[in-house]
């Protein structure tokens, strides 16, 4: 990967800023044993210049980074060219930003502080959700140590026991007080393991949906439950709080094949992309080095220099080797799953001009909101501002150009203009 550029710079901080005045911030974590490829990933998704290295914890503090999703923008069958005010839009495809955030590597025993345990799950507090990154060759022992036929199906597994266990001890700590103030009043039983969790952003919505069918958690008083019973409900927590994608990665290699197909087999409710993020980091770079033209996720490349030349040798083993046999690299597969069908998210645009589909300064939709399928008309006005919810009138649906209340659930590429008495 011999470019000898320097890579673009995204200015993170400003777009960080952006995103806590629209309040929409969406923070995707990369989770997962040392040297799995979890810094190369977001290298290759945010194009930053993190730190990578095949020995572990080459990440100490965690690094940030930027990356795309790509959305139908309305701009086209509106007959207008829209103002993104952070990504681009090409042909009415419309890149919208993501927060990413690669930590230190987690190894077993990170719950009680092993490796960079408790760092580590400091850091991930806030994720909207993970993308568990494996290392699908077997080439990397449970501490990312250097081996041979290890099994990437421990990795899962170990990785999910230990986010659980983390869980189960921010809840139990100090239960027999807690349970106690629980049975004064059973019904702020979802209230009270919501205040524990506080922390991680868990809500009363959570625990009650991780409560579901845990027959215990209504037969029994909390102090009577079991050291079992206690695991099964962290472990629904867990899932509910962090939703997970399994990033397969290293596909590539001989010796990957075998382990994802067992992988599979052995977790079929579980979403696994075969993934290899060095080759996309090469192309990635190729085609900001003005050395190719590539658009994440496709099957072709446009070569800008001689196929010959030196500087796209492993672009061509790349070409030869994935895309001839009908493979991408996964990586634009892997973090479209995550926002659109683990996080379930939509695409809704805002304006303030509903015409001219501009806002105030005279941008053509200049926004994009992701926002979870189910969000009403007055929700999304409080995420504009969350004065527009507080004097919420009516919204104008600018697509069919209807007006509708409060209660209207946001479809996928809607544009509306919020009327409220302190926008007028």
């Amino acid at each position: 990967m011999d470019f000898n550029i320097k890579s673009r710079k995204f200015d993170v901080k400003n777009y960080i800023l952006h995103v806590i005045t629209l309040n929409v911030g969406i923070l995707i974590g990369f989770v997962g044993k040392p040297s799995s490829g979890k810094t190369t990933l977001l290298n290759a998704l945010a194009l930053t210049d993190a730190k990578m290295g095949d020995y572990p914890f080459t990440t100490i503090d965690p690094n940030k980074g930027v990356g795309f999703v790509q959305v139908k923008c309305p701009c086209k069958a509106f007959k207008t060219k829209c103002n993104p005010r952070v990504g681009v839009c090409n042909d009415g495809l419309r890149s919208v930003p993501i927060e990413l955030l690669d930590v230190a590597g987690l190894v077993p025993g990170a719950s009680s502080g092993k490796g960079m345990g408790n760092k580590f799950l400091d850091d991930l507090r806030q994720a909207d959700a993970f993308i568990h990154v494996v290392d699908a060759s077997g080439r990397t022992d449970a501490e990312g140590n250097p081996t041979e036929n290890w099994d990437p199906v421990k990795d899962i597994k170990w990785l999910e026991d230990e986010l659980t266990t983390w869980i189960n001890s921010i809840i139990f700590s100090d239960w027999k007080k807690f349970s106690r103030k629980i049975e004064i009043d059973k019904t702020k039983l979802d209230d009270h393991l919501a205040e524990k969790l506080g922390g991680l952003g868990a809500t009363v919505s959570i625990i009650k949906k991780s409560r579901n069918k845990l027959d215990f958690t209504t037969q029994k008083t909390p102090s009577q439950w079991n050291e079992e019973e206690k695991l099964l409900l962290s472990k629904n927590i867990r899932e509910n709080l962090f939703p997970m994608v399994i990033a397969a990665n290293k596909f590539d290699k001989a010796t990957s094949e075998t382990n994802i197909e067992k992988m599979r087999k052995t977790y079929p409710e579980k979403k696994i992309i075969p993934t290899s993020g060095l080759a996309e980091l090469v192309l990635r770079k190729a085609d900001e080095a003005g050395l190719i033209k590539y658009i994440p996720g496709r099957l072709s490349i446009e070569y800008q220099v001689d196929k010959s030349d030196k500087r796209v040798k492993i672009v061509r083993s790349i070409e030869e080797n994935l895309f001839s046999k009908g493979k991408t690299t996964g990586v634009n597969e892997l973090i479209e799953t995550i926002v659109f069908q683990v996080l379930d998210l939509i695409p809704v645009f805002p304006v303030n001009d509903s015409t001219h589909l501009t806002d105030k300064d005279g941008k053509v939709l200049p926004d994009c909101f992701l926002v979870k399928k189910g969000t009403t008309a007055i929700q999304f006005a409080g995420m504009i501002h969350s004065d527009f919810a507080k004097s919420f009138i009516n919204a104008i649906h600018v697509n069919s150009g209807k007006r509708i209340g409060a209660s209207y659930e946001l479809q996928e590429g809607d544009i509306l203009k919020i009327n409220s008495a302190s926008n007028r």
